[in-house]
């Protein structure tokens, strides 16, 4: 192994120390250091060679993340296509599965976080509605079904 090689293997290691990457996103940060295309592709197959780079349990790990964040599976999707990973709405519906989330319990969590944040603070209701949808429609949720849960939420907590 040559010395620009074992330099660019041992600072992926420690970046893979720290935390998952994805394939691309080493690639980016080996680059961003100034390392040459051959000696990074021969150094990330070396790490795919050893399993030290496993896409599937990055892709995972980011999956539970954006879950936990309340996105929608079509938007955890796209932003993972983003990094230029791969999860199929069956696999992230299993991911879900396992910590224990369906689409219309994250939805329903969603809601109530920002309203029990939100609802003494922002004296015009309607606003405080407007805001929450928002909020849900930027996660890639429904509005429509935003709102039943909005009105859930209130009728539950605050009548």
């Amino acid at each position: 192994m040559n010395e620009e090689l074992k330099k660019c293997y041992n600072q992926a290691l420690a970046h893979l120390a720290r935390k998952d990457y994805s394939e691309y996103k080493l690639k980016q940060k080996l680059k961003d250091k100034g390392y040459e295309r051959e000696v990074i592709a021969e150094t990330i197959n070396e790490l795919l060679e050893k399993n030290y780079l496993r896409e599937d349990l990055y892709i995972e790990a980011r999956v539970k993340g954006f879950l936990r964040k309340g996105y929608s599976y079509d938007v955890i999707r796209y932003r993972l296509s983003q990094e230029f990973c791969e999860a199929s709405l069956e696999e992230i519906e299993n991911i879900a599965h396992e910590i224990g989330l369906t689409k219309d319990a994250q939805l329903k969590d969603l809601v109530e976080k920002k309203v029990r944040i939100d609802y003494d603070f922002v004296p015009n209701k309607q606003k405080l509605r407007d805001r929450v949808l928002r909020y849900a429609g930027n996660r890639g949720h429904s509005i429509s079904k935003a709102a039943s849960y909005y009105d859930q939420v209130i009728e539950e907590f605050y009548s």
